[in-house]
């Protein structure tokens, strides 16, 4: 996945799609944070609020690597998680997309 190479066209179709999934799982994140705070009556909620929050943020922060090298990866992901569609990947070359899906089989 090192050697695949990178249109201006794609990368630009590439961030589109990463940011826009990106920011809707952060949307979804901040929901359910405000839900969470809104709940806290106690310290000990408010502590497992931060924890829980600190583990989304780990996650976010591992899944969403926007290096070329590790962007089909990510992309497979995604689609296997339903955070994208192969609809929004139209017009990544056929080797890329054929890795996409290939990951998101897994």
């Amino acid at each position: 996945m090192h050697d695949l190479k990178w249109s201006e066209r794609e990368k630009k179709i590439a961030h589109s799609v990463f940011e826009a999934a990106l920011q809707q799982e952060l949307a979804e994140t901040m929901t359910k944070f405000k839900e969470m705070a809104g709940r806290v009556e106690k310290p000990d909620d408010m502590w497992a609020v931060e924890g829980w929050l600190a583990h989304e943020r780990h996650g976010i922060d591992t899944k969403y690597d926007f290096r070329y090298s590790q962007l089909v990866i990510v992309f497979g992901k995604l689609l296997r998680e339903r955070r994208i569609t192969k609809q929004q990947l139209e017009g990544l070359g056929e080797d890329k997309l054929s890795e996409i899906g290939r990951i998101a089989a897994l």
